[in-house]
């Protein structure tokens, strides 16, 4: 931080977004001071008006944060839920954008949101297309909110805890949960999940575990590298090919 704050002069015009969390009440007092007292000594002046002290949970980048963990902004999400039918692609196109704003709160995102980005595409769709709205895709629509409604609480990192990541596949998409493990079980930190393109759909049921194994452990890799962590799946073959020899499996 010393280095940072010796290079202010020269590199930023202001520092943004300062964001100190603590144990407890007392410990809170004593960070607050000490970081107070560094940015005094670099004269950095803080901008009271637009600073929250004291508090046991604080909006920050978007989302709000607890003791318990990260979870969404109750107004955002009533922004979404009250969102009214898109009437074009434009529309529909501002409403995805707000939903995935949350996207790794939500489980399976891309299997329940497939139908609705499929109206997105074509050579002859533009921002002004009008949407014909049928039954299914109504369905969608509503179930897409609903997975923001239901949207998990994330916990925060634990460095000494379990990690896992479990994953699953469906017909047309991928998806997997990055967990840790408490007193209570396992508590999910994020959700991915990634639309399968034509040809993997045409996979084997066994290629396409591997593919949701590969496309999660990437995704996580910042979080996941330089630690040991288990890997769930409920494909039994993919256990088994430990055990085969190479040259029986697919080149893939």
């Amino acid at each position: 931080m010393d280095e940072i704050l010796r290079d202010i002069d020269f590199a930023f015009p202001y520092l943004d977004d300062i964001l100190i969390a603590s144990k407890d009440e007392a410990n809170h007092e004593r960070h607050l001071c000490t970081v107070f007292e560094r940015l005094r000594e670099h004269g950095v002046v803080i901008n009271t008006a637009k600073s929250i002290f004291g508090v046991p949970e604080v909006e920050f980048l978007g989302f709000m944060v607890s003791a318990e963990g990260t979870r969404p902004i109750k107004e955002k999400v009533s922004a979404i839920l009250n969102f009214p039918l898109p009437k074009t692609v434009r529309e529909l196109r501002r409403y995805l954008g707000m939903l995935n704003f949350y996207r790794r709160f939500i489980p399976n995102a891309a299997q329940v949101q497939t139908p609705l980005h499929l109206l997105l595409m074509g050579e002859n769709v533009k921002p002004s297309t009008l949407i014909t709205w049928k039954p299914k895709l109504e369905q969608c629509f509503a179930e897409s909110k609903a997975s923001l409604a239901n949207a998990s609480l994330l916990a925060h990192p634990d460095p000494t805890a379990e990690w896992a990541i479990a994953t699953d596949v469906s017909d047309t998409a991928v998806g997997a949960v990055l967990q840790q493990k408490n007193d209570s079980g396992w508590i999910p930190l994020a959700f991915f999940s990634k639309k399968l393109n034509t040809a993997q759909r045409k996979y084997s049921p066994y290629d396409r575990e591997l593919l949701a194994m590969y496309e999660a452990i990437k995704y996580f890799k910042f979080m996941i590298e330089s630690r040991s962590f288990i890997l769930f799946t409920d494909h039994k073959p993919i256990i088994l090919a430990f055990n085969n020899n190479s040259r029986n499996l697919s080149p893939r």
